[in-house]
């Protein structure tokens, strides 16, 4: 199943698994939202770093389609721990 945030049309979700969702845009992997036991979501960055708990799975679709998290490239000092390129 795929849908477009209203607020992010361009940000592609899918529903891999119940109550797992990824998103995209054009094409780069920008963060996922999993469904909680107590039935809120939490959503998470492209490198897995918490963005918050939300009550509705859409609230936090909106928040990873609207994270400033930009997303590292190779070799970025980001990708780096102990001098190794991850």
């Amino acid at each position: 199943m795929n849908d477009s945030s209203d607020r992010h049309p361009d940000v592609l979700w899918a529903c891999v698994e119940d109550g797992f969702h990824v998103g995209s845009r054009v094409g780069e992997f920008l963060g996922y939202v999993d469904r909680q036991p107590d039935g809120s979501y939490a959503a998470f960055d492209a490198r897995a770093q918490n963005i918050g708990r939300f009550d509705t799975l859409h609230d936090a679709t909106s928040a990873v389609g609207s994270s400033d998290f930009a997303p590292a490239q190779p070799g970025d000092a980001r990708d780096q721990k102990d001098g190794v390129v991850l």
